[in-house]
């Protein structure tokens, strides 16, 4: 005992890990379901009452696990979820999730009598599409009308519909027995830009959209404009659904779009340090002997690389957190691993915990904004590249209560 208290006594001591008790791959991604939600929560009391929540879940929920962050959404107050691709819903489905699932993209007319076994919402901005899944909807002679939600490209040039295409594709749509005219939507280009004018100008073609089609007495269920910067910034006032994605997550948009009170990050990147070892002047590290030693170091050995999203543009720049330290990679960032240099004052040993990106700001690690400025990037890629080999541990109330890796989701 009187070891442990001189140890947590002195200044280089080690912060607490945030999921005690892990015992798989030394290099997890934590995900923190309290702040999660915690966020649904922050992000329900500022957005417009009347919106429902949708909780973009594309891209493996940006990196965190598609299935369990749907689970934990809709529990938390979300009533309808997003994904980008028919393989993300069928995904969804057959983990159980009946709650309704928008596929926010294009998809192939090949897909569409999948997509309507699926019972997916489905994202149309094209004739051809509308065509395919009006047929798919015959053949599979459905026993009830398929979700079609109209794309209004106003001004994003992406995917969607002229103005005037989307009209038409909605009046279509809402007089195909075989189909439900779902909602109406578009997307905007500047949401999370210091200037909004354009993306008040996008609002409006799409309030116009929607109000032409009352006036013909079509009414879509719903509504649906904003991603997380348009959200929080009610740049559509006419939303009847509002679609957070990045935020949910508890990242900001941009600069400058900050997030409500309460909303906080959601994963944080840890590993183990599996080697240590000491350098003497002259030394080199890695591939391409790009890091040379000038004086004696003791260098790190960690068991994460660009295969498992820690992008090799970090060699030589990027830093993990380690006992409240930062500890700077050296050397060329490997496919599975990499070596940090050791801070001189902390006595490290096998096994220790290094932060990679996230965690308390005592840990030292950057942020994954922190992350994203040092590569040129942005949050949301540094998020969704975080590889599935890498295990997601799931964690409420600081204890492991689930965990994801190549062999499925295990509780």
């Amino acid at each position: 005992m009187r070891r442990r208290r001189r140890r947590a006594a002195m200044p280089a001591a080690r912060p607490p890990r945030a999921a005690p008790g892990w015992r798989g791959r030394a290099t997890r991604a934590e995900i923190d379901l309290d702040a999660l939600t915690g966020n649904v929560a922050a992000l329900r009391a500022v957005l417009p009452p009347q919106a429902a929540l949708m909780a973009v879940v594309k891209a493996n929920a940006y990196g965190h696990g598609a299935v369990t962050i749907a689970r934990e959404a809709l529990a938390a107050g979300a009533a309808r979820l997003a994904v980008a691709t028919v393989g993300e819903g069928r995904a969804l489905r057959a983990a159980g999730i009946a709650a309704p699932v928008l596929v926010l993209g294009a998809i192939d007319p090949t897909e569409a009598a999948e997509a309507i076994r699926q019972q997916l919402e489905l994202t149309v901005g094209t004739e051809e599409l509308l065509e395919a899944v009006a047929d798919a909807a015959c053949r599979a002679e459905a026993e009830q009308p398929v979700a079609i939600h109209v794309k209004v490209d106003t001004g994003l040039h992406r995917y969607g519909a002229k103005p005037a295409l989307a009209l038409a594709l909605a009046r279509r749509a809402a007089a195909n027995p075989l189909l439900r005219l779902a909602g109406i939507s578009s997307h905007f280009a500047t949401a999370d830009e210091p200037d909004v004018s354009f993306a008040a100008e996008q609002a409006i073609v799409l309030a116009a959209c929607a109000e032409a089609l009352r006036a013909e007495g079509i009414t879509p269920e719903t509504v649906h404009a904003g991603n997380s910067a348009g959200s929080l910034r009610r740049l559509f006032t006419g939303a009847t659904v509002i679609r957070p994605g990045i935020a949910l997550y508890g990242i900001p948009p941009s600069d400058a779009v900050p997030l409500p009170p309460g909303v906080r990050p959601v994963m944080t990147v840890r590993s183990r340090i599996e080697r240590v070892f000491d350098l003497k002047p002259g030394d080199t590290v890695g591939y391409g002997r790009t890091y040379r030693c000038e004086r004696t170091e003791r260098a790190l050995l960690v068991p994460i690389g660009y295969a498992d999203g820690y992008a090799r543009a970090l060699s030589n720049r990027g830093w993990v957190g380690f006992a409240g330290q930062r500890a700077e990679i050296i050397g060329r960032v490997s496919m599975d691993q990499c070596v940090v240099r050791a801070p001189e004052s902390v006595a490290a040993r096998v096994g220790d915990e290094i932060t990679v990106f996230g965690g308390a700001p005592e840990e030292a690690a950057p942020s994954a904004r922190g992350l994203a400025d040092l590569l040129g990037t942005i949050p949301y890629e540094v998020l969704t590249g975080v590889a599935i080999r890498v295990p997601r541990v799931y964690v409420r109330h600081g204890e492991i209560v689930a965990a994801e890796d190549l062999n499925g989701l295990t509780s």
